[in-house]
């Protein structure tokens, strides 16, 4: 694949990798890392849906994955709940895919992920939610720091409910486009596992956003640098390189 033709696809995934650890930075730190699988795939399951009916994937995933974010957002139970919610995505990604010829081909592409295919669009959506997130920094390290230091701590001045609404929707969108882009699997992995070894090195919440960035960023050009001559398929690839960084930053704080 020629170079020029790369360039897209890989400002895409920057920016995308940029905005999944970001995410997963906050579901860190709000204890809601099992909505990330939940969220994660049932966008899955809207864009198998949309390829059924050849709808824009996009909308689709979002609506799905936003109405499933706000069931669980409705729920004390941040464990068991999204738990099944994720098992009846799966099984429903499952059927569509056994009983439609286009399902398989997008459930497929859901799981690889297809970075290697992103184009103007989605460089287009990872830009304009980039651009948001520049925006909503502020509002996003107060909704974190208030969750870090315990919501009951009276110096700890309580979010509006208009700041809480935004964090949930930029949620959505950073999962769904990642998800899309990337790949469901690969998504995860870099939603969850830099934010995972980052928490062993930070001292502090700017210490945690810039090792959770740090890690998310070195695991995707590394797994760019590896796949592409190996010709492999990137998201298992960003996916066993993640494990590895996570694992990595975990005995680096041991030795310490």
């Amino acid at each position: 694949m020629p170079g020029d033709l790369l360039l897209i696809p890989f400002l895409a995934g920057v920016l995308i990798t940029i905005l999944l650890a970001l995410a997963g930075a906050g579901l860190f730190l709000r204890g809601s890392v099992w909505q990330a699988l939940a969220l994660g795939q049932w966008a899955a399951v809207g864009g198998v849906f949309a390829s059924i009916l050849h709808w824009p994937v996009l909308p689709v995933a979002l609506l799905l994955g936003g109405g499933v974010m706000a069931l669980l957002q409705r729920s004390r139970e941040r464990e068991r709940l999204p738990l099944a919610v994720f098992l009846a995505g799966l099984a429903a990604v499952t059927l569509l895919a056994a009983n439609f010829a286009q399902a398989s081909l997008a459930a497929a592409a859901w799981a690889e992920g297809q970075l290697y295919f992103a184009g103007p669009g989605e460089l287009q959506a990872a830009v304009g939610l980039a651009l948001l997130t520049v925006l909503m920094i502020p509002v996003l390290r107060r909704i974190w720091l208030h969750a870090q230091i315990a919501p009951d701590v009276a110096a700890a001045s309580t979010p509006v409910l208009w700041q809480r609404l935004g964090e949930i929707v930029w949620l959505v969108a950073a999962i769904v486009l990642g998800s899309m882009v990337l790949g469901l699997p690969a998504a995860l992995a870099t939603l969850l596992l830099p934010a995972w070894g980052a928490a062993w090195l930070a001292r502090n919440l700017t210490g945690l956003l810039l090792w959770t960035q740090g890690i998310a960023m070195v695991g995707f050009l590394t797994a760019w640098a590896i796949s592409l001559p190996l010709d492999q398929p990137f998201a298992p690839v960003l996916v066993l390189v993640n494990v590895v960084l996570a694992l990595g930053a975990r005995i680096a704080a041991m030795l310490r």
